[in-house]
């Protein structure tokens, strides 16, 4: 009779595997892709470095600094903003469906 996978032999057959076959070629993997990975974070660090020091470097050599004033009201768009309409909660938006029904009449 066969036996199953779940029997202590099997299950025993495949750790043993586990540990001495198979981890060497785990282990290897691991240590490839922890090589790569430290490669690539310093490629990053030292291009956030460079970009840094090229925004330093443009930023003085466009203008000095500027005072600004805090004028807001100012400014070129003075466009109204629509108080009045409906609104998004769920409840507007009911009572606009049923009020488009005729079923809701509008309190004056």
């Amino acid at each position: 009779m066969a036996k199953s996978l779940r029997s202590k032999s099997k299950l025993q057959a495949k750790s043993v595997k586990r540990k001495g076959e198979f981890s060497k070629f785990v282990d290897d993997r691991n240590k490839r892709i922890a090589d790569k990975l430290l490669i690539e974070t310093a490629k990053q660090e030292e291009a956030k470095k460079q970009k840094k020091a090229n925004e330093v470097n443009q930023v003085e050599e466009e203008e000095p600094i500027k005072e600004e004033s805090m004028d807001v009201d100012n400014t070129k768009d003075n466009k109204k903003i629509s108080t009045s309409g409906w609104r998004d909660s769920n409840s507007q938006r009911y009572k606009q469906r049923k009020q488009k029904s005729g079923k809701i009449r509008k309190r004056g």
